[in-house]
């Protein structure tokens, strides 16, 4: 299975906002306490950035993301702001 440009941004973009959640989250700790958790922010990241795809998929100018995309995308994104906020 091969990965196609935009899904390899798409994944690579939710990753990176992991990273910057992470940071973000470091430097102001108490908002490790808030009513979401920093670990579910990159859902809203990856919310947005699958509506534009969705849009162009539906435009015939990209084919759509899958479950399985999406999943390894937040999953990992989650997994990176958890490390980082731990250590």
């Amino acid at each position: 299975m091969t990965l196609s440009r935009v899904k390899l941004l798409y994944i690579g973009a939710v990753l990176v906002s992991g990273i910057v959640i992470g940071f973000i989250v470091r430097a102001n700790p108490d908002w490790q306490h808030l009513a979401v958790p920093p670990a579910a922010w990159p859902f809203a990241v990856s919310l947005i950035v699958d509506l534009v795809i969705g849009q162009l998929a539906a435009q015939g100018k990209t084919e759509p993301l899958s479950m399985g995309d999406r999943f390894v995308a937040v999953i990992g994104a989650g997994i990176i702001v958890t490390l980082m906020t731990a250590f």
